[in-house]
């Protein structure tokens, strides 16, 4: 979304979305949240069918190509896996509405889908080879659907002050790479560490 209303609707509804956990919200409410007038948000998105598909299609899209320019330099598959999960986990603690957003809805399959497009499936799949893994491709979305539920509770823990953002994330990142067949040393080498930049 590109103008500053369709920014505000679209972060309104977000928020509605991980407060009711529900994918359906009305225009009165909206508007409401976005501090908006109703024909705002009719003259900006019509209607709302297909709202949410669009909500997380714009995280996906605002957040995927700020994570590809942070790892640029990262060219070891499985290295780049674990900076990809740990600046995740850190982006949604600096951004609580999307850590909430992503703690209701991270597991559906529109999320999924997006969040999982391109790179880190590819570096999952490449790591895993190089490592003498051959997965077939339905163990692979197993595989994502592990590091995915990891990566959640992560945030979620995150998020409700257990840990911080970044105990939370070494950890997870260090079980994960062992459940994947990486060493101890190395997946603890890897969950740590400075992380780079995301650019705005």
């Amino acid at each position: 979304m590109s103008s500053p209303a369709q920014r505000q609707i679209y972060l309104a509804a977000m928020q509605l979305f991980a407060e009711r956990g529900l994918t359906q919200i009305s225009v009165t409410d909206l508007a409401q949240a976005a501090g908006v007038a109703r024909g705002t948000v009719y003259n900006n998105l019509g209607d709302l069918t297909g709202l949410f598909d669009l909500v997380v299609t714009n995280l996906a899209t605002e957040l995927n190509p700020r994570l590809t320019v942070a790892l640029a330099d990262c060219h070891e598959p499985v290295r780049r896996l674990a900076t990809w999960m740990r600046l995740l986990i850190r982006q949604a603690h600096e951004e609580p509405r999307l850590g909430r957003f992503v703690c209701r809805f991270g597991m559906s399959p529109t999320t999924l889908r997006v969040v999982w497009d391109g790179r880190p499936l590819d570096d999952l799949a490449t790591g895993l080879l190089e490592r003498g893994h051959s997965l077939a491709p339905a163990q692979i979305a197993s595989a994502a659907n592990f590091i995915s539920g990891a990566i959640l509770g992560a945030i979620f823990t995150s998020l409700d002050g257990h840990r911080t953002w970044s105990d939370a994330a070494a950890e997870t990142v260090e079980w994960v790479l062992v459940g994947l067949g990486v060493s101890r040393e190395e997946a603890r080498n890897l969950a740590v560490g400075d992380l780079p930049p995301l650019p705005e």
